[in-house]
This record gives C-alpha cells, structure tokens and sequence, in this order.
C-alpha cells in the first residue's frame, strides 16, 4: 500500500494509517474530552476527561478495525485478494484487489460489516447495563455507552441503501442478482448513493446558516461519499468494458524510437518539435533501453540540453514503465496511471513491440462503450 503509516498485519492483512486518520483522531479526542464526558462524569479534572477521551477513542478504531476485518475474512474466505485495510478520516476500507465475482459473494462480504458493528455495539451496551448493576466505574459505564452506542450507529448508517457503503453493495448484490448485469446494478446502487450524499451536503450546508455548524461534518460526508460512489462506478465499467482486452490488441505498435547517445537538444529538435508525442522508447541496436519524456527534458536546464545524452536523463527500464502484450489492461491501470506517468513500453522476448498510453486506453474504452466494439475491434 502507497503512503499512510504501517501498522503490522492482523490475520495476514497489512493494516496502515492514511495521514488524514491523526484529523478525525484528534477531533474525536477533544469532543470525548472536553463535551461529551464533562457532561456525563462531572467534577473530573481535565486530565482524567483527556485520558479516558484517548483510551475510547482507540477503542472506537479498534471498532472500525474489526468492522473492516470482517469484510476481509469473508472476501478471503471466496478467494479475493485484500491488499490492506487502511483506517482514514472517514474511517476505513478493505483495498480489495477484484469486484466479488457473484452477487452472493458480493451480499456475504457486504452485510458482515454492518452486522459485526451492530452485535459489538450490543456487547458494548451490554456492558454498560451490567456495570451499572454491578457498580463498575464510571469510566467503564461511560466509555461502554458511547462504543455501544456508536457502533449500532455505524452499523445502522452503514445499512443504508447507497453506494458504496454497505447496504449500497447489499443493495446492488440484490439488483445484480435479479438483472444478472453488474454494471446496471452498480449504476443503480450507485444513483442512489449519491441522493444520500447529496440530502447530507444539503443538512451540512444549511447548519452553516442555521448556526447548528456541528452539521458540517454531515457535508463532508456526504462530498466523501458522493466522490467514492462515482469513482467506484466507474472502476466497474473500466473493469467490464476491458475485460479480457489485452495489452497488444490496443498498443500502439512499432513506436518510433530514439538512439541513448543523442544529446537532449537533437532529441527536442528532431522529435519532440516534429512529433505529437510526449515521450519515446530509447533504443540502440534492438534493446531496449528506458524512456525519454517531455517531462524529464523539461526539468533539465536549457544550457544543458547541448550537452546531455537522451540516456543520460531517461527513465531506465524497469518493472514500472514495462508490460507484456499478453498482459490484461484492467490489470495494469494501476501501474499505468500511478508509476509509469501514463505509458508504458511493450516488450516481448527482450524486443520492444508497442508503447501502451493512457490515451490508447481511453480510446478503447470508448469504442468499446459507444460503437459496440470487441478487443478493439469491431463486433461481428
């Protein structure tokens, strides 16, 4: 997983903190610390409210944490890969590596979260009531009531029909299954999840003018899940649309190439000034040897350009900026977007063959959604 702070593994998933976790950390601590429990344990020092703030609040990501391993046991237990769970500001999300490849699988993995909240919810308020049967402190008493109370609230949001929280893939399970079409079922789901988001910008933003300015976390909310549930759709199309495409067929093939020993200012001249493209695979006697990009030249200074070799600021040939023809698009998009700045080159059998860009993508995608098109190519 990219950035964020490592924490270990639990069960075998990597588990890691996103930067934007320490915000709603903190904002969690000072609302425990300086409103929630001052009302409910008067007389305490101020301390005493910070300590048992912190020690809830943990407790309340150890609920998140065991909110997202349950998402993870069950996509395991069906063999999908989780890359990590990582807990952020809006709490926290399974990286699941593919889409649950039926509708059950998609219903099991979905429904165990809010459940697993709602039944530690419980435990929690149960714990609350015997203690105070049993005179347990007030601080169990206390921090017992807003775990449990939380939790049933998490699990309960999280029930709700839109996508992408869980009763939104629930939701889309149920349509899949019956319409036996992912991509419908995920735009379904997916419309609905941004209703939600947008009825919880609307109360965010009218407490800003109603001077109730605790509702602007309902806004961010909702941005969040507006942002993820258009994200997510479109991951799902991408996925369908380039589903058994494969490298090679969208490539483009025999790119022109450029000799390592020229310098930068005959590379500028002779192909970057005559030429459209932005980058081109640095080759001498049929190996490959990296990548020269408008980028690189333009962090170079221009005096210098007279005097640099192309193969002295090219991108060197490495796992990051090659693919294999063979090789499923869907399965590269990541590398493709995030560590190869939108090209890669082809190489097969050592030779180079094509140069795949973000913009050979885009065109499959789109002859494939709009003109009906197979592979690149057009439906019988």
């Amino acid at each position: 997983m990219n950035g964020g702070i490592r924490l270990g593994k639990i069960f075998g998933f990597e588990i890691s903190l996103d930067y934007s976790w320490f915000i709603i950390f903190a904002l969690i601590i000072f609302v425990l610390s300086f409103a929630v429990f001052p009302q409910l344990i008067p007389g305490l020092s101020s301390a005493a409210y910070i300590a048992i703030g912190v020690i809830t609040s943990i407790l309340f990501f150890g609920s998140v944490l065991f909110h997202e391993l349950m998402h993870s046991l069950v996509a395991r237990r069906y063999g999908i890969t989780i890359a990590g769970i990582r807990l952020m500001i809006f709490g926290g999300v399974s990286q699941i590596s593919a889409e649950p490849p039926t509708p059950g699988i998609e219903f099991k993995m979905a429904v165990v979260g809010p459940l697993s909240s709602i039944v530690l919810g419980g435990v929690f308020l149960g714990i609350y009531f015997a203690g105070r049967r049993l005179g347990f402190s007030p601080f169990i008493n206390v921090a017992a009531f807003y775990l449990g109370y939380i939790n049933v609230l998490l699990g309960v949001f999280n029930l709700l029909p839109g996508f992408p929280l869980d009763g939104g893939r629930v939701f889309r399970s149920i349509v899949w299954y019956f319409t036996g079409n992912l991509r419908r079922a995920t735009g379904i789901a997916a419309g609905i999840g941004k209703g939600i988001a947008y009825i919880m910008i609307f109360f965010g933003i009218a407490g800003i003018f109603t001077g109730s300015l605790s509702l602007i976390w309902f806004a961010l909310i909702g941005w969040f899940l507006l942002r993820a549930a258009e994200s997510e759709y479109q991951e799902v199309v991408y996925h369908e649309v380039l589903k058994g495409v494969k490298v090679g067929q969208i490539m483009t093939p025999n790119p022109t190439t450029v000799d390592p020993d020229i310098t930068v200012g005959d590379a500028v001249r002779d192909y970057f000034l005559k030429h459209d493209w932005v980058a081109y695979p640095v080759v001498k006697n049929e190996e490959t040897k990296g990548m020269i990009t408008l980028k690189s030249i333009q962090n170079l200074p221009r005096a210098s350009w007279g005097s640099t070799r192309v193969g002295d600021i090219m991108h060197p040939v490495s796992a990051n900026i090659v693919t294999n023809p063979d090789v499923e698009v869907f399965d590269i998009l990541p590398k493709l977007v995030t560590m190869a700045e939108g090209r890669m080159l082809v190489i097969k059998d050592s030779l180079l063959v094509g140069i795949l860009t973000s913009v050979d993508v885009n065109r499959a995608i789109i002859r494939r959604l709009h003109l009906g098109e197979e592979a690149g190519r057009p439906a019988a």
